[in-house]
């Protein structure tokens, strides 16, 4: 009998000592890091915790989602988190000026905007201009929300262009019902019937809504691209961890997660070492380092904001005028979105744009040359001389280089532009 007792006596203690040792279900993560993150990114982000938490068993990862706004306000009056992620960089710095951020925030993500309207479009929208149509029920993110801050800078586009104007602005304003605290909020108001047209990212048209919507593209000449920040709170309890989980943002497969929910990834393209012509003559393809690559006949070029510019030809012999008419190659290349390091300071800087002809020649350009901040050069893609179509064996459209001293660079038959950046500095 007492070797019975004896035997249970250590099966108990053996089995009180594994109870310890075990880990069971109920047991807690070893780390719980809490992420502040803008409202658009909540589907991104949970596939994003998915995938990390697989990689790191021991962390759990929360998410506080709302406006960035309102997520900063949270974090300057002291609400405790990890890892703040903006979906602009105002916020961030709002965050950053409150003494909450040490480290310098990396841009993980871009986006751009899309105009939506319920399934059954009952106010008949078919662009933006019918954003001014009187009655309209419009539905904004309020203001100081990142959204409605890259609406606004659309919306000064729109009033700078002769097709649209001041009066234009005024009017889709005037037609706002309901201004939102996120962009969630619009998304889901125009789903619901609530409005007749709202303005949200590309990544908050999500399988849940997307039969209840109609998603109008914004013409890329007029759209803005979103810019998102994210940073370590200077304050956090894991460190280390805050560190890991935005490489892991930035890592390909964070950045595959993104793109597959309509973000935008960082990510530098590897290009080609040779462009390739259209087999059209007269449509230009612009690609390269670019998000959204461009193939334009002349009728697309007509689109943007036309220039004319009187060129003096001095390799024409006694240097005869011309005038021509045509989109700036600088809009042209922010309609194919420039595909930058945003993480590299003046990373434009060391781009350039190789133009090609049908016959073979290539021109270069400079970002520098074009950009309204260093050179500023009215560099046009012509489609019109002296008023009328340019007729020409080689293309109907042509580079014109009017500040060079040379007509050498002003080319015709264009038909590729494609933009490449610098060689990289060997460590």
């Amino acid at each position: 009998m007492t070797n019975l007792r004896k035997s249970w006596s250590l099966a108990a203690f053996l089995l009180a000592l594994f109870g310890l040792l075990a880990p069971t279900a109920s047991a807690q993560p070893a780390a719980t890091l809490t992420v502040f993150a803008a409202a658009s990114l909540t589907d991104a982000f949970e596939a994003v915790a998915l995938s990390f938490e697989g990689a790191n068993p021991n962390v759990d990862v929360v998410y506080n989602f709302g406006s960035s706004s309102t997520l900063a306000t949270q974090l300057v009056e002291g609400a405790p988190a990890d890892v703040f992620a903006s979906a602009n960089n105002i916020q961030m710095d709002v965050v950053r000026e409150a003494g909450r951020i040490d480290a310098a925030p990396r841009i993980f993500a871009q986006n751009r905007l899309v105009l939506i309207v319920p399934a059954d479009n009952p106010a008949a929208v078919q662009s933006l201009q019918d954003l001014a149509n009187p009655g309209l029920l419009l539905v904004l993110a309020a203001p100081g929300v990142p959204i409605r801050e890259y609406t606004n800078t659309m919306l000064e586009r729109l009033a700078a262009d002769p097709a649209y104007g001041e009066s234009y602005r005024e009017a889709v304003l005037a037609n706002v019902v309901s201004e939102e605290d996120n962009v969630r909020q619009v998304a889901a108001k125009v789903a619901l019937g609530e409005a007749d047209a709202g303005i949200v990212y590309v990544s908050d048209v999500t399988p849940d809504i997307r039969d209840q919507v109609l998603t109008l593209d914004i013409p890329d000449e007029l759209n803005t691209i979103a810019t998102y920040p994210i940073a370590p709170l200077s304050d956090t309890a894991y460190p280390e961890l805050a560190a890991t989980y935005i490489d892991f943002l930035l890592s390909p497969d964070g950045q595959a997660i993104l793109e597959t929910w309509g973000f935008i990834g960082i990510s530098q393209p590897e290009l080609p070492p040779v462009v390739t012509l259209s087999s059209a003559a007269d449509v230009v393809t612009v690609d390269g380092q670019v998000n959204n690559p461009l193939m334009l006949d002349v009728a697309a070029l007509q689109a943007f904001t036309p220039y004319t510019r009187d060129v003096t030809l001095p390799d024409a012999g006694d240097g005869v005028t011309v005038t021509f008419t045509g989109a700036l190659l600088w809009d042209v290349l922010n309609a194919a979105e420039p595909n930058l390091n945003p993480n590299q300071p003046s990373d434009e800087l060391s781009l350039y744009l190789v133009i090609s002809t049908t016959d073979g020649k290539q021109v270069v350009i400079s970002w520098g040359e074009i950009d309204p901040d260093f050179g500023d050069a009215p560099i046009l893609l012509a489609y019109a001389e002296n008023g009328t179509p340019i007729i020409d064996d080689e293309g109907a459209i042509r580079l014109i280089v009017p500040t060079d001293s040379s007509d050498g660079r002003s080319v015709s038959g264009v038909r590729n532009i494609s933009l490449r950046d610098a060689p990289m500095i060997a460590p």
